[in-house]
């Protein structure tokens, strides 16, 4: 890794994350060490995996709905990158953070938007119970208990597990194959998923979370 660059990234990227709840810096963190990994094992370059990983997110607070391209188009303006990659190489990036999304049909153009996509999932219950419930918790005010919003949470999750059969990857890296096929096999153990979700609610209410996420962190 480029330590300058890393370094950047820091000191300018990160802090930009700090308003972003569901999408802060434990979301971005594994994306990054899911990235890095699958850089490591396709052999390619670990300061693209590392920047388009750092940014990918980044344009949530602009349009939610958009905010793959909008993350594209902050890191296309980030002039700092030109000191590290070439004009093709921060296309590629470029291209991979527009391509990110989960709920993408067609196959990312470049290889590293396919790590960036699978790195993007949460086959882990315990951190997507955090950003499961916040984003509904936002989304769904209407729901104020934690059965109405955990019942939610779960429905969506299911339907797409047993709607697909398994969450589709882009790449074939043995070790995220088995991760993913872990928690989907966990998941479908309601009992098992409710007491991780249960436990989040809990923390989230006693040490003052729950407010901060309605009025305070801007990501849905």
């Amino acid at each position: 890794m480029n330590q300058d660059l890393k370094q950047y990234i820091e000191n300018k990227i990160f802090p930009m994350y700090d308003k972003y709840y569901s999408h802060g810096m434990l979301h971005i963190n594994n994306v990054i060490n899911n990235c890095l990994m699958l850089a490591d094992y396709y052999d390619l370059d670990k300061n693209k995996a590392y920047v388009i990983a750092a940014y990918h997110d980044i344009g949530l607070s602009v349009d939610r709905n958009n905010h793959e391209k909008e993350s594209g188009k902050i890191f296309a303006n980030d002039i700092e990158m030109k000191k590290y990659f070439s004009n093709s190489e921060l296309e590629e990036m470029k291209e991979a953070i527009e391509d990110h999304r989960g709920s993408r049909k067609e196959a990312p153009r470049n290889i590293y938007g396919k790590i960036l996509s699978d790195s993007d999932r949460d086959f882990d219950i315990e951190i997507l119970a955090k950003r499961q419930l916040a984003t509904s918790i936002k989304n769904f005010p209407e729901l104020v208990t934690f059965e109405e919003q955990f019942e939610r949470c779960y429905s969506y999750m299911i339907k797409r597990i047993e709607g697909f059969g398994h969450f589709n990857l882009w790449t074939n890296n043995p070790d995220l194959m088995q991760k993913r096929d872990e928690f989907e096999k966990n998941y479908l153990n309601k009992e098992y998923v409710k007491k991780i979700y249960s436990k989040e609610w809990q923390r989230i209410l006693a040490d003052g979370t729950m407010e901060k996420i309605k009025n305070y962190y801007l990501d849905y």
